[in-house]
This record gives C-alpha cells, sequence and structure tokens, in this order.
C-alpha cells in the first residue's frame, strides 16, 4: 500500500510516490513524511493514484468517504468544487487558516507562493451581506480574492469571484 489513514491526514509511506506527489503540489512535508488532507486523500484514490489502508486494510472509496464525513460536514458539497479546481489545474489547499473552506494556487508545487483565491462553498446563494463583506475584506487584507462557490440540485458549480472597484 502507498498511504494509510490517521485521523483527519493521510500519511504517505512509498518514497517514490512523495516525491510524485510534492511536484504535483499534494500534501505537506513534515520532517520525512508526507501528510495529505482528507480531500487530497480522496481526490487520489478517486482516480486510483494512490492506494489507502485504515487498521491495515485496504479501503475503498466508500469506507473513505464515511470516514472523511465523521471529520467534515458537508464534505460532498465541498469535495465537488476542490475536484473541479484540481482538474483545471490549481493546487487546492485547506482554508481554515484564514475561515475559508480552500485556498487556491495557480501553477505547481514550486510556483505556488501566493494564494489566488480563497473559496467558500455553499448549497444556497442565501447567505447573510455581511459575512460576505467581512469575507472579502479579510481576502483583499491577504491580497487573494474571494470566490464563492455555489452548488446548485444537479450538482452544478457556479463560482463567483468578488473584486472591490
Amino acid at each position: 500500500m502507498n498511504a494509510y489513514i490517521d485521523g483527519k491526514r493521510c500519511i504517505v509511506t512509498s518514497n517514490n510516490l512523495k516525491s510524485r506527489l510534492i511536484e504535483k503540489g499534494f500534501g505537506t512535508k513534515k520532517e520525512d513524511l508526507l501528510i495529505l488532507d482528507l480531500f487530497e486523500s480522496y481526490f487520489l484514490l478517486e482516480t486510483k493514484k494512490i492506494k489507502i489502508t485504515k487498521d491495515e486494510k485496504e479501503i475503498t472509496i466508500t469506507q473513505l468517504k464515511e470516514h472523511i464525513k465523521k471529520y467534515i460536514k458537508e464534505f460532498t458539497d465541498k469535495y465537488l468544487v476542490y475536484k473541479d479546481f484540481r482538474e483545471k489545474g490549481f493546487i487546492v489547499k485547506d482554508g481554515a487558516i484564514f475561515g475559508f473552506d480552500f485556498r487556491v494556487y495557480e501553477g505547481n508545487s514550486k510556483t505556488h507562493q501566493h494564494t489566488k483565491y480563497v473559496v467558500d462553498v455553499k448549497k444556497t446563494h442565501k447567505d447573510e451581506m455581511t459575512k460576505v463583506i467581512k469575507s472579502e475584506r479579510l481576502a483583499n487584507s491577504i491580497k487573494t480574492k474571494y470566490v464563492i462557490a455555489i452548488i446548485d440540485q444537479e450538482d452544478k458549480i457556479t463560482k463567483i469571484k468578488l473584486e472591490r472597484i
């Protein structure tokens, strides 16, 4: 196996795989470990780039999803947005450090030095205007763009980028 689940993270054990994933902007290096977040783990398992074990047994995509839902509210909607950005060549990281769902970078791991977008995922377009304004101000203060990704009933994603004029 290439990796194992450890609570809210996935540890990559294969040295060969570690370097390939780092090159593509996946994971966070910590000493000699490569740690994937749960979105990265799910994406890599879904695209068959990795095999994951839990309690020393290989897990399926369905089992991984059930595990993730214990830790991430509205995982399915957020994953749709994560996957959409990833498939368009962006690097997507957890945005909790700034109070958002995701941080999005352009390019590969060598060029992603500044956040291009911070993203909130919503199931509806109805949100308090004050929260939207606060989020846009925070994005502006860290010199990035604020994006709201709205998921409709057919799982179609509409992205709205807010900028000051």
